[in-house]
This record gives C-alpha cells, sequence and structure tokens, in this order.
C-alpha cells in the first residue's frame, strides 16, 4: 500500500486568511476580557459589535462578513452571555468613545498624510524625469533629421 500524500503546502492566500482569522480571535478573546488593546475599544460602556472587533482586530469588517463569517456566530455567543454590556450607559461613556474614535481617526490621517507626501514625491520626480526624457528625444529627432538631409557630391575634376 503506497504511503499517503503529504498535504500541500499552504498558498500565499491561505496563510492570509488563517492570519486575518487568528487576528480575530484575539481580538474578540480581548474585548470579552475586557482588556482591548486599541483606543477607540477602551471605553467604559463599549459594545460587542462587528465594527469593534474589526477596529480592535484591524482588519476590515468586509473580511468579517466575507471570509470568516464564523467569528460572527463567536461574537453573537459572548454578547448572549453578557459579557460586555450591549448598551451604552451614560454620556461619559459616549463622550470616551467618540473622543477614543477620533484619535484613532487622528492617526490614519497622520499615515494618509505621510502616504501622501511620498506618492507625490515620487510624482513630481516622475514628471522631472519624463520632461528630461521630452528634452533628450526632440534632441535626437533633431539630429536624425539633419543626418536624412541629402548630401551634395560635388564630382571631382580629374
Amino acid at each position: 500500500m503506497p504511503p499517503p500524500n503529504p498535504p500541500a503546502p499552504p498558498t500565499p492566500y491561505d496563510r492570509r486568511m488563517q492570519a486575518t482569522a487568528d487576528k480575530l480571535g484575539a481580538a474578540l478573546d480581548r474585548l470579552v476580557r475586557g482588556a482591548p488593546e486599541r483606543l477607540a475599544s477602551t471605553y467604559p460602556g463599549r459594545r460587542l459589535t462587528v465594527a469593534a472587533l474589526a477596529r480592535e482586530a484591524g482588519v476590515a469588517r468586509n473580511a468579517i462578513y466575507t471570509n470568516h463569517r464564523d467569528i460572527l456566530d463567536d461574537l453573537a455567543r459572548a454578547r448572549k452571555r453578557g459579557a460586555i454590556p450591549d448598551r451604552l450607559g451614560s454620556v461619559e461613556h459616549k463622550v470616551a468613545e467618540q473622543r477614543a474614535v477620533i484619535g484613532d481617526m487622528q492617526l490614519q490621517i497622520r499615515q494618509l498624510v505621510t502616504e501622501n507626501a511620498g506618492l507625490l514625491r515620487r510624482a513630481v520626480e516622475a514628471e522631472r524625469l519624463a520632461e528630461m526624457a521630452d528634452r533628450r528625444n526632440a534632441q535626437l529627432t533633431k539630429q536624425i533629421d539633419v543626418l536624412r538631409r541629402p548630401a551634395v557630391l560635388r564630382p571631382t575634376n580629374a
């Protein structure tokens, strides 16, 4: 009897899916324990939602809905256990939540500004190189035109 074939090595897609699933599981555990790492999840009257889980895990909500539906069941079970209250308690909690969200958004803005500055620098450099290439192309075209002009041959008197 031949030995069974070894399993195929995981593809980059499989590794990425597993990494996201691990992030989501760890984030759900932190939220249930009441020890989130992200600023937006640290307010006292927090709710256990897909958005809060996505923020805590650092993934898009769409990834949860499309590729990790099993975590939604875990989220629903945690909510039913009452691990985290489902409503905000007071105005102070709402203010704390909004301040945390504002802090996260300000961080995202700083990251986007940095990325935008880098892209702008690359665009300016690309325009400069394109202008240089256009000038060189014009010079070469002039040289080709000069070389293609007919040459007058003078007969030699012998």
